[in-house]
C-alpha cells in the first residue's frame, strides 16, 4: 500500500484523529533532474523506519510539488504534505529513499522531514546519486540532525565533512549474538588520510560480521578531503577467544561524486593470541572502480 503526498485540505484536518500528523517533506534536487523512463512519469518513494528498524506505516510516494508542477528538477526544491497516522517526528530514526526513474538516475542533496503543526524537523543529508549503474537506486540513510535543511547550521557542518558508504561481505563467520569484534577503517589519498574512524553501527542496526554470506553497510563521515582513495587499513580486535571471519571484498563509495573504490580480501581474519585482546590491521592496495556486487 503507498501513502501519496497530497495538499493540505483544512476540511480534512477537521474529521482527522487526534494521532493524525500532518508533515511537510522537502527534498533538494542538484545538477542532475529525474527523467522518467520513455511514456512514463518517474515515481519517488519514501520509507521511514525507527530506532529498531521497523517500517512505520506505508511506502510514501512523493508526488504533488507545492510548488513546482514538475518535480525532482535541476536545483530544485520540492515540497510534498502528507498525513502520517500514529507518528512523531521523534519515531523516524531512518529513511530508504528510491525512484522507478531512467537509469542515469537523479543526485537528491537532502531529504527534509517537518511536522507542521509542532514544527519540529529532522534533515537527512543524503548528497548522493541514485541509479542502476552505479547499484544504489535504493539509498538508505540514518545520518540527520535536528534543524533545518536550509539552515545555515546545517549548510556550514555539512560542509566540513565528507561522506562515504562502506560495504563489506562476510563469507563465513563463527561469531554467536553475543560476541563482539571492534572494527574501524582508515582512508588513505595520494597526499592525506583519514583518522581511524569507527565501524560500529550499520545502517540497518544488524550486528556486523555476525552473518554468514551477508554484507554489511556503514556510513562513516570525515573532515579530510581525499581526492582519491588509494588505500585502507582495516583494524579488528576480536572480543572473544578464537574469533574467525572470512571477508570477501570492502567497498567504499564517495557519497559527493558517486566514485566506487572495490577492495578484493578474500582471506580469513583471526585472533592472534587467544588469551589477549589484541589489535590487527590489515592493509589493501590493491583495487578497481567497479562495484564489489558485480
Amino acid at each position: 500500500m503507498l501513502i501519496s503526498s497530497s495538499p493540505i485540505n483544512n476540511e480534512e484536518n477537521m474529521r482527522t484523529s487526534t494521532t493524525d500528523q500532518e508533515f511537510q517533506i522537502c527534498t533538494q534536487t542538484a545538477d542532475k533532474s529525474l527523467q522518467g523512463k520513455p511514456g512514463y512519469n518517474a515515481n519517488v518513494y519514501l520509507n521511514l523506519y525507527d530506532k529498531n528498524n521497523k517500517q512505520l506505516g506505508d511506502s510514501i510516494r512523493l508526488e504533488s510539488s507545492k510548488n513546482h508542477k514538475i518535480p525532482f528538477q535541476k536545483h530544485h526544491t520540492d515540497k510534498f504534505n502528507i498525513t502520517l497516522s500514529n507518528i512523531t517526528i521523534f519515531d523516524i530514526d531512518r529513511i530508504d529513499l528510491y525512484h522507478d526513474g531512467q537509469n542515469d538516475g537523479w543526485f537528491c542533496d537532502f531529504v527534509e522531514l517537518k511536522n507542521l503543526q509542532t514544527n519540529q524537523t529532522k534533515c537527512f543529508s543524503v548528497h548522493q546519486w541514485l541509479d542502476k549503474i552505479s547499484d544504489n537506486m535504493h539509498f538508505s540513510m540514518t545520518n540527520y540532525q535536528t534543524i533545518s535543511c536550509d539552515d545555515k547550521r546545517y549548510n556550514r557542518n555539512i560542509s566540513n565533512y565528507y561522506y562515504y558508504t562502506v560495504r563489506i561481505k562476510t563469507n563465513q563467520t563463527n561469531l554467536l549474538l553475543n560476541d563482539f569484534i571492534h572494527v574501524s577503517i582508515k582512508l588513505f589519498g595520494k597526499f592525506h588520510q583519514t583518522e581511524q574512524i569507527q565501524l560500529d553501527q550499520t545502517i540497518d542496526n544488524q550486528q556486523a560480521f555476525h552473518r554468514n554470506n551477508s554484507i554489511d553497510t556503514f556510513e562513516i563521515r570525515t573532515s579530510t578531503k581525499l581526492n582519491s582513495i588509494e588505500k585502507i587499513e582495516f583494524y579488528y580486535e576480536f572480543q572473544i577467544n578464537y574469533g574467525k571471519i572470512s571477508l570477501e571484498w570492502i567497498e567504499i563509495t564517495n557519497l559527493t561524486n558517486g566514485i566506487i573504490s572495490c577492495f578484493p580480501i578474500n582471506r580469513i581474519l583471526t585472533q592472534l593470541n587467544n588469551n589477549k585482546r589484541i589489535q590487527q590491521i590489515l592493509t589493501l592496495t590493491e583495487f578497481n572502480s567497479k562495484s564489489c556486487s558485480n
